[in-house]
C-alpha cells in the first residue's frame, strides 16, 4: 500500500512542481524564506526528476545517437551564434551583448529554471 502510495506521488512530481511555481509566481512573499536552500532545493528537484527515469529512457536516447547529436548541436553551436547574431542585429552595446550571448550558451533545464 505504502509503494503504490510512493509510486503515486512521485508520478505526479511534475503537477508539484508546476503548483509550486504557481505559488510562488502568485505569492513570492511566501518563498523568501527559502533563499538560503536553494542549492540543496535544486538538488532535491534533480533527484527527484532523476528517479522518474527508467532503463528504458537510456535505452531510447542510446538508440539514437543523430537526435542527440543534433541537440548538442543545438545547445552549443546554434543558440549560442543566435545570441551574437541577435546582439549584432540590434546593435547592442558590449555588455548587453555578452551578457545575452552567455544566456544563449547556458543549458536550459532545471538548474536555469530555478535560479531565474
Amino acid at each position: 500500500m505504502m509503494h503504490r502510495l510512493c509510486t503515486r506521488f512521485a508520478a505526479a512530481f511534475p503537477l508539484w512542481i508546476v503548483l509550486g511555481c504557481a505559488w510562488a509566481w502568485w505569492r513570492p512573499a511566501d518563498w523568501t524564506w527559502f533563499r538560503p536552500w536553494i542549492e540543496p532545493g535544486l538538488g532535491l528537484i534533480m533527484l527527484g526528476m532523476g528517479l522518474t527515469l527508467r532503463v528504458a529512457d537510456f535505452a531510447a536516447v542510446g538508440k539514437r545517437p543523430g537526435v542527440v547529436a543534433g541537440g548538442v548541436a543545438a545547445q552549443f553551436i546554434i543558440m549560442p551564434a543566435t545570441g551574437w547574431a541577435i546582439a549584432r542585429g540590434f546593435n547592442l552595446e558590449p555588455g548587453l551583448a555578452l551578457g545575452l550571448i552567455l544566456v544563449a550558451c547556458c543549458p536550459g533545464g532545471t538548474a536555469s529554471n530555478v535560479i531565474c
